[in-house]
């Protein structure tokens, strides 16, 4: 898999299935300095929105995942904070 950020790109050097808050998750490795990433079409695949007056993810089993805002963009933390 090949991803492109602002006029760079990058490989994929591997994956692993994470299990989430939300589900388990495919994430791609990049040799790239990113966080993870959840794309549309990921959250489209899983059936999550954001809604960004509540600051949570919502499931389609009407479950909602309390997120973080921080520098313009949301985090889903696990037993840490910012």
């Amino acid at each position: 898999m090949k991803v492109q950020f602002g006029i760079g790109s990058t490989s994929s050097i591997g994956s692993a299935i994470v299990n989430t808050l939300i589900s388990q998750v495919e994430f791609y490795i990049m040799t790239a300095n990113t966080p993870f990433l959840l794309s549309l079409a990921d959250m489209d695949k899983l059936r999550v929105y954001f809604n960004n007056l509540t600051n949570s993810l919502v499931t389609s089993t009407s479950n909602s995942i309390l997120v973080v805002r921080r520098f313009g963009h949301s985090f889903l933390l696990w037993d840490t904070s910012l």
